[in-house]
């Protein structure tokens, strides 16, 4: 029996796109208005119907090819019976608003796209083999935490069941490089000195390894790239200072490393435990789902059915070898994470994102820290689309055989 993943990737692409149009020609064909209500109410009820009687997976493209049609006719009504123009300033801010309306048009059809297939990976058991096992190291970047924070961290590292001669955990402290120590500020030089010298110790007492480097240069990417440098495991397993591991985080990661020589990451969602600003005001927590949730619930298994699940900096392991090529972490960007992802994907490395929470850390928790961590996100994808613009990156032609393969 024929599935849609026995078939390659451009010849879905193309049969998406042929697909699409079908559907906006149709919609462009002109009823009156009670014929209009009737499709409307139609295609809604029959979408309702299915959801209750059908494994939602089952009419899934039927729900995307009712959602692409309601889409185009309403872009068609918009675009043949409301625009005109009615003076100069009315004009512009009608073309402002059509415009946004088209952008939001696009961003729906690349997440119907997208979604037409999410992903349900399963685990990769561990290939327990005499010299299989490839050695691990932990990096947990710090700038200002707390110590008691990070013991929590590094603690739940270093007990992840793995063997222990094969992993090595590594406290990246960034509050304590020499550019930090040395500063012309006396207290804040004390501090820094106290700070390192309490993770020193923290780090040697459960088993863990301090580094610090120079200077403070291009930020986490920065941190990261120079204990790359100075460490030799083939697998890269970053956490950030509030993401703390499960026990089996490496058991239900490694086994893909060891399965696919192409693969450069396997990313696990982003689980809180504690209510962002927005959910603490509101009192959603816990009673719906967090606006994380649409993105790794929904938008992550989608685009691993197309080799595409990013590194979201941290819950990730990533091979040192691929790292290496591109020389570490990119930080050419603020989202070093995304950047890092785009560009070995364009040289066709496969992704993998394994949808079980194996983390749980901690939401910004004041409104300031949430405004500034949003507009992080934002002005970094600008930045990508301006520097490292997704539509000049050349990569290879993407085909799709059980998975993506890479000619």
């Amino acid at each position: 029996m024929l599935s849609l993943s026995s078939f390659p990737g451009w010849l879905i692409g193309i049969t998406w796109v042929t697909s699409l149009a079908a559907i906006a020609i149709v919609a462009a064909v002109k009823l009156d208005l009670s014929a209009q209500l009737c499709l409307s109410f139609s295609a809604l009820g029959a979408m309702l119907l299915l959801r209750r009687l059908v494994h939602r997976e089952r009419p899934r493209l039927f729900f995307l090819a009712c959602s692409a049609f309601l889409t185009f006719r309403y872009l068609y009504w918009r675009t043949t019976s409301t625009l005109g123009y009615n003076g100069l300033v009315d004009s512009v801010f009608m073309i402002l608003l059509y415009g946004a309306e088209i952008y939001g048009v696009v961003v729906s059809m690349l997440g119907l796209f997208v979604n037409s297939r999410p992903l349900e990976r399963k685990s990769a058991a561990l290939i327990t083999t005499p010299g299989a096992l490839p050695r691990v190291d932990v990096f947990i970047p710090t700038y200002n935490e707390p110590a008691d924070l990070l013991q929590v961290t590094l603690r739940a590292a270093l007990d992840m069941r793995y063997p222990r001669e094969l992993l090595n955990v590594y406290l990246l402290d960034d509050g304590g490089t020499h550019q930090k120590l040395t500063q012309s500020d006396r207290d804040k030089a004390a501090e820094a000195h106290a700070r390192a010298g309490k993770l020193k110790e923290l780090a040697a007492r459960h088993g863990g390894r301090y580094f610090t480097r120079e200077r403070n240069e291009h930020a986490k990417a920065g941190n990261i790239n120079a204990a790359l440098a100075h460490t030799h495991g083939e697998l890269i397993v970053i956490f950030d200072a509030d993401h703390v591991p499960t026990a089996d985080f490496l058991e239900k990661t490694v086994g893909h490393f060891q399965r696919d020589e192409k693969l450069y990451l396997v990313q696990t969602p982003h689980f809180f435990i504690n209510p962002d600003p927005l959910e603490k005001n509101l009192g959603t927590f816990g009673r719906m789902p967090p606006e994380n949730e649409m993105f790794y619930s929904v938008i992550q298994p989608g685009l691993d059915f197309w080799n595409a699940s990013f590194f979201c900096g941290s819950a990730a392991v990533l091979r040192r070898r691929c790292l290496d090529e591109i020389g570490g972490i990119s930080g050419t960007s603020i989202t070093e994470d995304a950047e890092t992802a785009l560009i070995l994907h364009s040289r066709g490395y496969h992704s993998v994102y394994v949808n079980e929470p194996l983390i749980s850390g901690l939401q910004p928790e004041t409104f300031a820290s949430f405004i500034v961590q949003r507009v992080r996100w934002a002005q970094g994808m600008i930045q990508l689309f301006l520097l490292r613009n997704p539509l000049g990156l050349k990569g290879a032609l993407l085909q799709k055989s059980g998975r993506f393969q890479v000619d």
